[in-house]
């Protein structure tokens, strides 16, 4: 078995995942022809495997691939990435029913861990504090205090910008500085050339204006952000919008939302035919995205910006597999006692 590239010598690295070839972080494989490669990450040049270490590397490949939470196909090649950045090439017709897993939704449950922790910490602090007030006879003025500086710090991380247009790009012609609390009163809509679009409730102010129980108020004019810069908006403001994260059980209704909707791409758009907003709105109080609807959005997000990144990859990808697999089915042809792929009955 080797360890270098027969072109430029470079190390091929190694994996954990296929214990019968443990050689290169990215594989790729054919498992009709029974070919196996092993990419160089400094040349990029796909080097054959021996045909005696193939088909048992093979077929664990192929289960690897199928059960991968993330992956995109071409017509010939498919690209799959592992927990442990492996990346795994099929070549091949795309499988059935080609929906990936949502692996990102493990990120929103380590984040509802981490809030959680982070509440605990808060409501300690804030037993202790009312514990030293009664004990100094002043714990109502102490809580007033607590709640006053909690209060402050949460207005201070709703005011700070998420996205800036320029004047250039943006709607209203001037600067568009675009903060946290604008992300919540924001309302998804379909745009005339078929994507997206986003409307953002329009304000010069830092803080929101709110009524009487506190609740922001959206009554100026919203701008409309088109696809490009409603998808980039969003991809940061609902990291902001879901800081809490996800329970396992919200978490498993939310992929659900997206294996419904058949894709992450067809989740957004059925969420902007229906108008939904990504808060409550006292204007349209039956419109908004429930908490498994946000945890969606953001889910679909993050696959589809990975998707597009993968997707571009492929088109170098299945260049390079023209390539090798000439030169696969000259050394294949030359090869000698060629072992018989072992069937069913052979265990």
């Amino acid at each position: 078995m080797y360890q270098t590239c027969i072109y430029c010598a470079a190390h091929l690295g190694a994996n954990d995942v296929l214990e019968a070839f443990p050689v290169g972080r990215s594989i790729a494989f054919d498992g009709w022809k029974g070919r196996l490669w092993a990419l160089c990450p400094k040349c990029a040049r796909w080097n054959l495997a021996p045909i005696e270490e193939r088909w048992e590397a093979v077929e664990a490949a192929d289960r690897l691939f199928t059960d991968a939470r993330l992956r995109v196909q071409s017509e010939n090649v498919g690209l799959a990435k592992l927990r442990d950045g492996t990346r795994l090439i099929r070549v091949g017709q795309a499988l059935p029913g080609e929906l990936a897993a949502w692996r990102y939704g493990d990120q929103l449950v380590r984040r509802r861990r981490s809030y959680l922790i982070a509440a605990g910490g808060a409501a300690a602090l804030g037993i202790a504090v009312v514990g030293g007030a009664v004990a100094l006879t002043a714990s109502a003025g102490m809580v007033s205090a607590f709640n006053g500086l909690f209060q402050v710090w949460n207005q201070k991380q709703q005011r700070k910008v998420v996205y800036r247009l320029d004047p250039a790009e943006s709607p209203t012609g001037s600067e568009l500085l675009l903060r946290r609390w604008q992300a919540s009163g924001s309302v998804l809509r379909e745009s005339a050339d078929g994507g997206i679009s986003l409307l953002v409730p329009a304000s010069s102010r830092k803080d929101p204006k709110v009524d009487g129980w506190g609740r922001p108020k959206f009554t100026d004019p919203p701008v409309e952000l088109p696809d490009a810069h409603a998808r980039v908006f969003l991809g940061r403001a609902m990291v902001h919008l879901n800081a809490s994260g996800a329970s396992r059980k919200r978490l498993e209704s939310a992929v659900g939302m997206l294996s419904d909707a058949g894709s992450a791409e067809s989740f957004l758009r059925r969420a902007a035919a229906e108008g939904r907003s990504l808060g409550k709105r006292q204007d349209m109080p039956d419109r908004h995205l429930r908490p498994e609807g946000t945890l969606a959005l953001e889910m679909a997000l993050h696959e589809e910006s990975e998707r597009r990144a993968m997707e571009g990859e492929l088109t170098l990808l299945e260049a390079a597999w023209r390539d090798a697999e000439h030169i696969a089915e000259i050394a294949d042809g030359l090869a000698v006692d060629v072992p018989a792929r072992p069937g069913p009955a052979d265990g």
